[in-house]
């Protein structure tokens, strides 16, 4: 095992995931940029790179601890089908959620979305803390249990 408790198996799957992400990454902004130079624009400019770094950086912790790639190994048996339960639960809930704001919100013209722009920056700096805090959190508990 190397330092930081991960087995072989679970190295290359990080790296192919983070590999994954940055590639998404990577094609999301060209899109957002080439979609820029045709005029569209959906939000603007700090916003839509802030909101695209939070979904990649999401994307790459939940894949990685859905992925049992984030800590290293336990001696725990894993229920793999209550994780995809609560991944799929999670996810329709936060788009349910989405889908609220955006119809409470009735954005019908692009200025709006604009006007909106310091809060969704506030917005995605907060998810982006909670991820940290979250993963900070399973980390030590890993480490806790590994510890006795």
């Amino acid at each position: 095992m190397n330092k930081n408790g991960l087995d072989e198996m679970q190295t290359q799957r990080k790296n192919k995931i983070g590999n994954q992400t940055f590639l998404m990454l990577l094609y999301l902004l060209l899109l957002d940029a080439g979609l820029y130079g045709f005029g569209f624009r959906w939000v603007g400019y700090p916003a839509n790179i802030m909101i695209i770094l939070t979904v990649c950086s999401a994307v790459y912790v939940v894949r990685l601890i859905a992925g049992n790639a984030y800590a290293g190994p336990s001696a725990g048996k894993e229920k793999t089908v209550l994780k995809a339960v609560l991944a799929v639960f999670i996810a329709v809930f936060v788009a349910a959620c989405i889908l609220v704001f955006i119809r409470v919100a009735g954005f019908s013209n692009s200025n709006q979305i604009d006007d909106m722009a310091a809060p969704i920056l506030f917005i995605t700096a907060f998810i982006a803390l909670i991820i940290a805090i979250t993963t900070s959190i399973i980390k030590r508990i890993q480490n806790k249990n590994d510890s006795l």
